[in-house]
């Protein structure tokens, strides 16, 4: 008797398939699939990026030898939610409170999960499920907060339990999904930095179609320039996010371009593109992603100013030449820089109410310590915090996490910290130090803003301390090289001979 795993392996075997297995396998397929995404943001093409994006899923769970394909999807997919479907000013849509959107979303993730729940079962090896990872200890207690957020306080509200599980399934899901399909061998760091520097690329280009061409609303052109030639960060909405979330996303993803600056032949390439995209940082006047992100260019600037690599020379002179440009430009353009960052002085640099959103989620917490008072209890405060579909939050993920779950989630949390330090004490390699420096970026950046308790930062979190653990578990069996940016890799069009 054939068994399905027989048969499915069989068919896969089959030379049509081993070719688009191959496909998914290389590196051309996420700039394929990531150049979609861009299209279908310009064009309003959701559907189309979300039935490939099923298609892809199903393929790989079924008929892929390794899932490492999902992870572009897994990044990316998020970034094809086009303009004129924002729920935002100007366009106000409500495509994603459309009946036709929640059906075809429905039934699509519902083929995905399946999909994936399959893979597991048919795919499992030993009569086991999974090897239950070291760090999955944490993250299965991290979920287990998540859900049991607010369950005994009087703000409890049925919205708690669905949030719950959604903020769960968004840190816990690929974790463990990938934790137990993925390819031990396999160099995960190149390929997971690989994608987000694909990611970061279309998150750059659709700045830089906001700049250039504003909106195009029912109403005519809207430019994101008022009329003294400042920036409205009000108007910097692309599809997915407002200008937080741009710059937030931008600045997590900063690291990606100085590690494969550091990783390959013409890495300063990627050394060029991390100062255009701390630019596009920048122009969103996201001040908690200018902080953070300044302050992690200014280390891996350092770190590759010193660390002996290929393009250390490059690095060095290329420093200096912005240096020198940059006081230039000061000098000559005080008056535009001063316009650029108009909405910047004109709001002020206080606190934007974070400390009364704090102090109200302290409160919250002592009234309900052990399980907190749930995601939805309000805050009790005159701040007006627009969210496209979570409740407002307190931008602070210590606080979120005490006010929201209490001392059950703070306690898991902190112990989840302990698990990530455990990682980061290890043998240091220009992959963990990339994967560190992701972890450290959607952490500081959630020490300002919400970005953590969004699904895709989630993704991308849980997908990053899954890959470190990885790599890490690799030491049990032992490499002769210990080079920090001594192992240098071969890309297309990067790299045109053999290391």
């Amino acid at each position: 008797m054939i068994s399905i795993r027989q048969k499915l392996q069989a068919v896969s075997d089959l030379p049509l398939f081993q070719k688009i297995s191959s496909f998914l396998d290389g590196y051309c397929y996420p700039v394929v699939y990531a150049a979609l995404m861009f299209i279908c943001s310009l064009f309003g093409l959701e559907f189309l990026s979300y039935a490939v994006t099923t298609a892809i899923v199903v393929y790989v769970c079924l008929f892929a030898k390794d899932t490492r394909a999902i992870i572009p999807p897994a990044v990316l997919v998020v970034y094809s939610m086009s303009w004129q479907h924002t729920p935002q000013p100007p366009y106000r849509s409500q495509f994603l409170n459309s009946t036709a959107f929640l059906a075809v979303v429905a039934v699509l993730g519902a083929c995905i999960v399946s999909a994936m729940i399959l893979r597991l079962l048919l795919f499992r090896k030993k009569g086991n499920l999974f090897r239950f990872p070291s760090m999955g200890i944490g993250i299965a207690l991290l979920c287990a907060a998540f859900l049991t957020n607010g369950v005994f306080s009087s703000e409890f509200v049925a919205k708690d339990i669905l949030l719950g599980l959604l903020i769960a399934f968004s840190f816990g899901a690929l974790y463990f999904f990938f934790s137990a399909t993925l390819n031990r061998s396999f160099n995960y760091g190149l390929y997971f930095a690989c994608v987000l520097a694909l990611a970061s690329a279309v998150i750059f280009l659709q700045v830089v179609k906001l700049l250039v061409f504003g909106h195009y609303t029912p109403d005519g052109h809207l430019s994101v320039f008022d009329a003294n030639g400042s920036i409205n960060k009000d108007l910097m909405i692309t599809g997915w996010g407002m200008s937080n979330n741009v710059g937030g996303m931008l600045a997590m993803f900063l690291p990606t371009q100085l590690y494969l600056a550091a990783k390959f032949r013409r890495g300063y390439l990627f050394y060029i593109f991390a100062f255009f995209q701390f630019g596009a940082i920048c122009v969103t006047l996201s001040r908690s992603s200018l902080l953070v992100g300044g302050v992690m260019l200014l280390a891996g600037v350092v770190l590759l100013s010193i660390v002996k690599t290929p393009n250390r020379k490059f690095f060095r002179i290329f420093n200096i030449f912005v240096l020198v440009c940059g006081v230039l430009f000061c000098i000559l353009f005080w008056e535009k820089i001063v316009q650029v960052f108009y909405v910047i002085f004109e709001r002020g640099f206080d606190d934007s109410d974070r400390f009364e959103i704090w102090k109200n989620g302290l409160l919250n917490f002592l009234k309900d310590p052990l399980f907190g008072v749930g995601f939805y209890a309000p805050f009790y405060v005159d701040v007006n915090i627009e969210n496209w579909f979570f409740p407002d939050m307190y931008h602070n993920i210590f606080i979120q996490i005490l006010a929201s779950c209490g001392l059950f989630g703070i306690f898991v949390y902190v112990y989840h910290l302990s698990q990530v330090l455990n990682l980061a004490v290890r043998r240091q390699t220009a992959e963990r130090i990339f994967f560190f420096a992701i972890f450290l970026m959607l952490s500081g950046t959630s020490m300002l803003d919400n970005h953590l308790f969004h699904v895709f930062p989630a993704l991308v979190y849980s997908m990053v301390i899954c890959l470190w653990e990885k790599d890490v578990e690799k030491e049990l069996s032992p490499q002769k090289n210990f080079s920090v940016f001594g192992t240098h890799c071969k890309f297309p069009l990067l790299s045109p001979r053999k290391f």
